[in-house]
């Protein structure tokens, strides 16, 4: 007699998948939601942040001539501070006159709390390879539960209606399921492309290098720039001046302290620190220049993903549709559970 083992059904496969990963989700969307605004809640918890003015690139400058390790993130209009932050990952903030307004240590308080733990789980390298398989496990879910919920008749309205009924009496399964249902596919787009952006950066590596290799396309004009030999930049102001020569249409973002290298961002550029690179040799004379215009197609679709996902694009409105994946990832996992424990308790109980 030989046994024959059934395939797990759509909705078999979509309530283990939420069983499994409903802390996870609660965890990176309550975490991903509030760091939508961090600089915003610095600003409210810390008040001496909240400068008039951003300090100005010159300020800058001379303030960090007197640091030498770690990197440093230029001030923005959003971000009026100088931040620099250290090996041992302390964040120091500084006004225009070099005054210390803040020091934030190590996990020191909530929000270093909900970075890591958004990051990388506070595991490090296997935190992150942990995520992307959570990540991917999470997309299995959604699309599960979008193929579950499809009606064979086509979509109409009647099929996302909503009956009101106190969630805590007999007929709240109803309300539950319902608001489930509902959430899910309207926030859809939303919450897949927060979980896949998401998901993408943890697998950045192997991302950039399959969308290179689908688009490798470059531009005609792709001329390299030429290294300005004769310029030796002995501080950061005199390297923030080669910078701005040699890429024009760019700001500087973040710098590292050590090597000394500047990241820039291009104006129309969606990336919040851009992806162009201008380093120095020890000598201080311009060693290498990385504009990603003249990279591969590829490589500059590779570049959105971090954006998207972090909303540094769109303005207001495209950050509205990331604060309501967030939001739909809270109330999923809650409706889900709650439907899935009433359920049980009334089969116990039955």
């Amino acid at each position: 007699m030989t046994f024959k083992r059934k395939l797990p059904t759509l909705t078999q496969c979509h309530r283990w998948l939420g069983l499994t990963l409903s802390l996870w989700l609660l965890l990176m969307a309550v975490s991903g939601s509030i760091l939508l605004y961090k600089n915003e809640y610095l600003s409210w918890q810390y008040p001496q942040l909240q400068l008039a003015e951003p300090v100005t690139q010159h300020q800058a400058a001379k303030i960090l001539d007197h640091h030498h390790t770690g990197y440093a993130l230029m001030p923005t209009h959003d971000r009026p501070w100088l931040e620099i932050v250290d090996t041992d990952r302390t964040h120091y903030y500084y006004n225009a006159t070099g005054g210390l307004l803040l020091e934030r240590t190590y996990l020191g308080d909530l929000t270093s709390w909900l970075v890591e733990l958004h990051h990388d789980l506070l595991l490090k390298e296997l935190g992150k390879d942990i995520l992307g398989v959570l990540g991917i496990a999470s997309l299995a879910l959604i699309i599960t539960g979008l193929a579950r919920w499809w009606p064979r008749q086509g979509v109409s309205l009647r099929a996302l209606t909503v009956r009101f009924y106190n969630p805590f009496s007999r007929r709240g399964m109803q309300t539950l399921w319902q608001s489930h249902r509902f959430i899910g596919v309207v926030l859809f787009i939303p919450i897949f492309i927060g979980l896949s952006t998401g998901t993408a950066v943890m697998y950045a590596a192997p991302v950039k290098s399959f969308l290179v290799a689908v688009l490798p396309f470059q531009s005609k004009n792709n001329q390299p720039h030429q290294l300005i030999n004769e310029v030796t930049a002995k501080n950061w102001q005199q390297r923030l001046d080669v910078a701005q020569q040699t890429l024009p249409t760019t700001d500087a973002r973040l710098l590292y302290l050590e090597e000394p290298r500047i990241r820039l961002k291009h104006h129309d550029e969606w990336h919040p620190n851009g992806r162009n690179y201008v380093n120095f040799s020890d000598t201080g004379t311009l060693s290498e220049v990385t504009n990603t215009r003249h990279t591969p197609l590829g490589n500059q679709v590779s570049n959105t993903i971090y954006p998207l996902h972090v909303a540094a694009m769109g303005g207001w409105l495209y950050q509205l549709v990331i604060l309501l994946s967030g939001i739909a990832l809270i109330l999923l996992p809650v409706s889900g559970i709650w439907f899935y424990a009433k359920r049980w308790q009334r089969t116990t109980h039955s």
